[in-house]
């Protein structure tokens, strides 16, 4: 069975969220105000909606009223916070990114929103943050230094590209801005500990012993796509060489999601291992047939220049369609 957020605790987020913004802007506006009037109505209808469902439709009927007021007021701000807010709970990562870029053209240069963005941005981009999103989170550190998201990322960006040693920087850093022993500390401690058992397994473990671990989830813009007893196939390539995979493994749609891990163990030629190359091509696909080889139909899931050389689970997400 697919595990995931249920859709009754993203609704109460949700509600949370467009309750939390009428307290902000403030009720005499909303006495005032024939737009604001038309809001606490649709509040008040969220808010009294039975089933999941008939609150899935007033939330639905919120962003697209909040969606409208945007056109006639693009800089409007706090609308679009709220819509970031309500899209990134929904899961809806591409509507998440139009709102926060749009929110980034009103703030500009603001730490907390380039970090936001940079966040987003990976979401959208199954979780990568090479390129634009490590660009962001650099020149908003420079700007606020002490970030606690901003440094928490940044240390994410430097494990993906393989520079353990900058992430701990950030993470160390990180661990001294939370309270002595606090939730947060301790899981940031639990962090730096794995960052500093890879740097030690790095210069002192042979190469055979490289273990890639691999978090592998379907869409669900696919779900529907995907029958329970479908064949799952993950396997790691190499760049630029041969079609025969350095390692491969075959799970069933039901298994997902699930972490699994990829290493030297599993090649198909003993020459040719994970722990031969610096980055690899990262490939989930459910078959629709069956057969090892693709085929037009089949739900697709590409990562490219995976560095092999990581302790955190990488995501990959089964998210298009084999043509």
């Amino acid at each position: 069975m697919f595990k995931e957020k249920s859709t009754s605790q993203k609704i109460i987020i949700i509600i949370l969220v467009l309750l939390l913004s009428v307290f902000a802007i403030g009720l005499y506006q909303y006495l005032t105000q024939p737009e604001f009037v038309e809001q606490v109505t649709l509040l008040e209808e969220l808010s009294s909606a039975d089933s999941d469902e008939e609150k899935a439709a007033s939330v639905e009927k919120m962003l697209v009223h909040l969606e409208q007021r945007l056109l006639n007021n693009p800089d409007d701000a706090e609308s679009w916070l709220i819509l970031v807010n309500s899209y990134t709970t929904l899961e809806r990562y591409d509507d998440a990114l139009r709102a926060i870029e749009n929110l980034y053209r009103i703030k500009g240069k603001d730490s907390s929103v380039m970090f936001r963005y940079a966040d987003i941005m990976s979401m959208v981009n199954n979780g990568r943050f090479k390129g634009k999103p490590t660009e962001l989170i650099d020149e908003a550190l420079l700007i606020d230094p002490t970030n606690k998201n901003g440094l928490w990322l940044a240390g994410l960006a430097a494990i993906q590209n393989a520079d353990i040693k900058k992430a701990l920087k950030h993470w160390q850093q990180l661990h001294g801005l939370f309270d002595e022993n606090s939730e947060s500390q301790l899981k940031i401690k639990h962090y730096i500990d794995l960052a500093r058992e890879q740097l030690v397994e790095t210069d002192t473990e042979p190469a055979n012993d490289l273990a890639l671990h691999v978090d592998v989830s379907l869409s669900k813009t696919l779900l529907n796509e995907a029958d329970e007893d479908d064949d799952v196939f993950i396997y790691a390539k190499a760049i630029d060489e041969s079609l025969m995979p350095l390692a491969v493994m075959r799970k069933k749609v039901s298994d997902l999601p699930l972490q699994v891990i990829l290493n030297d163990s599993m090649a198909l030629i003993s020459t040719n291992k994970l722990s031969d190359h610096k980055q690899i091509q990262l490939i989930a696909r459910v078959s629709k047939s069956g057969n090892v080889k693709t085929t037009p139909g089949d739900l697709i899931g590409i990562l490219d220049l995976v560095p092999t050389k990581l302790y955190l689970p990488v995501k990959l997400v089964i998210d298009d369609v084999a043509q």
